[in-house]
């Protein structure tokens, strides 16, 4: 399933590869530490700022597919 529209995710510059490596990591953590953002970033040589905030977006898209709200924590 394609989430790259839904989550907004066409507006962060990255490469198809950075976007496949990230969707890989997604499918097996949901959430990372902010520490682990940031070395996913610089093993990928992004900004951390941008893999924030595409994960912050995927995981808004995947909750919304699953039925949940957006933001985790509120119903």
């Amino acid at each position: 399933m394609d989430f790259s529209d839904k989550a907004g995710n066409n507006n962060i510059p990255l490469s198809d590869e950075v976007l496949e490596v990230l969707e890989s990591q997604f499918n097996k953590v949901k959430t990372l530490h902010s520490t682990d953002l940031e070395i996913i970033a610089a093993e990928l040589g992004v900004r951390d700022s941008d893999v924030k905030m595409w994960y912050t977006n995927r995981l808004a898209a995947w909750r919304r597919s699953q039925g949940l709200s957006d933001c985790f924590g509120q119903l």
